[in-house]
């Protein structure tokens, strides 16, 4: 009978701590996020970027987890908010999102999501008419 109640308490706390993170987890901004942090404000370089296409993903994937402001922007003040592309810091918005690193980027991801597909390389990781910069 201890054995039972053991397990049950086990379960519940599982139950629990699961639950409890998914209460607390921030809702995904509403699709239509335009990414446009280069100097210039040149059109060529933006971004649109969708949450709902990326749900495959964690977020932990792109986001670094910091307490309660944990997914704020990727070029908020003090991030990656160096808009020079020939800058190689950590710092880089471009290197972050280009760039090969320790951690995946945009264009690493979609490079591993295209495969060997050429057309859905061109597609997904192409600097001009491109699903990232139409």
């Amino acid at each position: 009978m201890k054995k039972l109640l053991m397990i049950c308490m086990v379960c519940a706390a599982l139950v629990c701590a699961f639950a409890l993170s998914s209460v607390t987890a921030q809702d995904a901004p509403a699709d239509g996020l335009v990414m446009d942090y280069f100097d210039g404000g040149d059109s060529n370089l933006q971004v649109t970027f969708n949450h709902s296409t990326h749900t495959s993903a964690a977020c932990e994937e792109c986001h670094h987890v910091e307490g309660a402001d944990q997914y704020k922007s990727c070029a908020a003040a003090g991030c990656h908010d160096i808009m020079d592309k020939k800058d190689k810091t950590p710092a880089s918005y471009y290197k972050i999102t280009h760039k090969k690193a320790s951690m995946s980027t945009c264009v690493t991801c979609h490079k591993d999501h295209a495969g060997t597909d050429k057309e859905l390389k061109k597609h997904l990781t192409g600097c001009k008419k491109s699903a990232c910069h139409p």
